[in-house]
């Protein structure tokens, strides 16, 4: 993807996206990550999004600055795992191992993509678990459960009962985890967000107003660590 940098702002990297059906240029701050998407029609010459972009420099310059810097995974690093701060450690042990507030991983191997498989296989247990008890107690049946790093959505459910997670709600508080996999459940009979569907959810997890606005508020933080590809 084409990238666009402002004059004397060689931090503010602009992605440039180009579509058919653009009619005018737009700009977009990811809530997520603070990444800067500018869109607009094929048919305009690069130096048009570039002066667009310049006439918003201040704004984009304040939206930047509002947002935590990223947090590499390495040892020695905290990061919260069901809402706990976990400190990394290597250790000469075969595979990771929590114990407490620590999180033991390989001393020989990657420490980023050990604890990304970590958290992934952790995150699975978890939702299986949970998914399962949700549905049978909604008299329906999930087809599969997979997850991903999404950027747009914690969850999803398609009309064929698969359900699809991020894997990075595992470092939200249990509670929130439990939420997520409700209300994704409660869309194998509710294919929408209607009263009953929010009744469903209710019924399936109970009062969830605090993990709502939890996630609402602290979401985009899970974004904030960095992983190996």
């Amino acid at each position: 993807m084409t990238k666009i940098f402002l004059n004397n702002e060689p931090d503010l990297e602009i992605f440039l996206r180009q579509q058919s059906n653009s009619r005018r240029i737009t700009l977009r701050v990811s809530a997520l990550d603070g990444k800067i998407t500018i869109t607009g029609p094929n048919y305009l010459d690069l130096k048009e999004f570039k002066k667009f972009a310049e006439s918003k420099k201040s704004w984009l310059k304040s939206k930047r600055q509002s947002f935590e810097p990223p947090i590499f995974v390495s040892e020695g690093v905290k990061i919260p795992i069901l809402g706990i701060k976990t400190k990394i450690t290597c250790d000469d042990i075969q595979k990771p191992k929590k114990v407490g507030d620590f999180l033991y991983v390989n001393t020989k191997q990657s420490v980023s993509s050990q604890v990304k498989k970590y958290l992934t296989e952790l995150c699975r247990t978890h939702l299986n678990f949970m998914c399962q008890g949700f549905s049978k107690r909604l008299g329906s049946k999930i087809r599969k459960v997979t997850l991903r790093d999404t950027r747009s959505r914690w969850g999803s459910c398609s009309s064929d009962a698969n359900l699809m997670f991020s894997w990075r709600l595992v470092m939200a508080p249990e509670d929130v985890l439990a939420y997520v996999a409700a209300h994704e459940v409660a869309h194998l009979k509710h294919m929408n967000h209607s009263k009953d569907f929010w009744g469903t959810v209710e019924y399936l997890f109970g009062p969830y107003k605090k993990e709502r606005a939890w996630l609402k508020q602290n979401g985009p933080l899970l974004h904030r660590y960095k992983f190996e590809s």
